[in-house]
């Protein structure tokens, strides 16, 4: 019962080793043929596992980006208060009374006269450290500005006898040293 037409044809001599093999390859072909590509089946339990591992990746890179910011906020503001420490200059509580404006508010800083005309003459500039205002080289002024743009930094603009405007009416009057408002 086992055998098929095709070997039993071949037992009884109606054809031939040749014919059977080609009508097998033929066969086989029109088999291939017939069968379509397997269809896909959509898991969607496992793009559900992956929508949720994209989001994770997402969210830990952000998390990641947050902590890096934080880190480089905390480097700028130690490298600030590291260059104020090492360059500020002595105050003198016993001296005169500098005012400026810090973030519309006036403010007063005690150094001595020298000081004071090389603030106002923009050779050095004022920082402010939280609540406390320092005063530093101009050049170290400038520093900290261009690492953290948020804090507050004070530098007037260098003056100079040699850049007197010739339009200006009042350039016969002298400005004393000791005017003081």
């Amino acid at each position: 019962m086992g055998n098929s037409f095709q070997d039993q044809f071949l037992k009884l001599g109606l054809v031939d080793k040749k014919q059977v093999n080609k009508s097998k390859k033929q066969k086989h072909q029109k088999k291939k043929v017939q069968i379509p590509k397997k269809h896909v089946v959509v898991d969607e339990n496992a793009l559900l596992v992956q929508e949720v591992q994209a989001k994770k990746k997402a969210r830990a890179r952000e998390l990641n980006r947050l902590r890096e910011e934080k880190l480089k906020k905390r480097e700028e503001a130690a490298a600030v208060k590291q260059l104020v420490e090492k360059h500020r200059l002595e105050k003198d509580d016993k001296g005169s009374a500098y005012r400026f404006n810090a973030l519309g508010k006036i403010q007063r800083i005690f150094v001595d006269k020298e000081i004071t005309a090389q603030l106002s003459s923009g050779r050095l500039a004022i920082v402010g450290l939280g609540n406390l205002y320092e005063v530093v080289p101009r050049a170290i002024g400038e520093k900290i500005r261009a690492i953290k743009g948020d804090i507050f930094v004070l530098i007037n603009s260098l003056t100079d006898e040699k850049d007197v405007d010739s339009d200006d009416p009042y350039a016969d009057y002298e400005i004393p040293d000791d005017l003081m408002w």
